[in-house]
């Protein structure tokens, strides 16, 4: 009976600590959901430099078709691919870039 009475706050102990230990790598706040949280954290941060780089590119183009800032060439050219139309003394040259790696 004494080595049983020895015996059981090291049982709990042991127990207290399996749980928090269990706990802490697997809850909710736990180290493996850290690092699932990371690596989302990361491929976010991918997804929004691709948005940063697109938006970029994307005030590049309407720079150059605001009135104050105009440029015609692009205009033109753009006018042309919309349209798709040509002026009778320009020579189109049609590149397959389906092949291309």
């Amino acid at each position: 009976m004494d080595a049983i009475k020895r015996f059981i706050p090291s049982f709990f102990i042991a127990m207290a600590i399996a749980y928090f230990g269990y706990h802490a790598l697997t809850g909710e706040q736990g180290v493996l959901n850290w690092l699932v949280i990371e690596n989302e954290i990361r491929e976010t941060e991918i997804q929004l430099a691709a948005a940063q780089a697109e938006r970029e590119h994307m005030e590049e183009i309407a720079s150059r078709l605001r009135s104050d800032s105009l440029d015609l060439d692009y205009l033109d050219e753009r006018a042309r691919a919309v349209l798709n139309v040509a002026h009778p003394r320009d020579f189109i040259v049609e590149i397959d870039t389906s092949n291309r790696r």
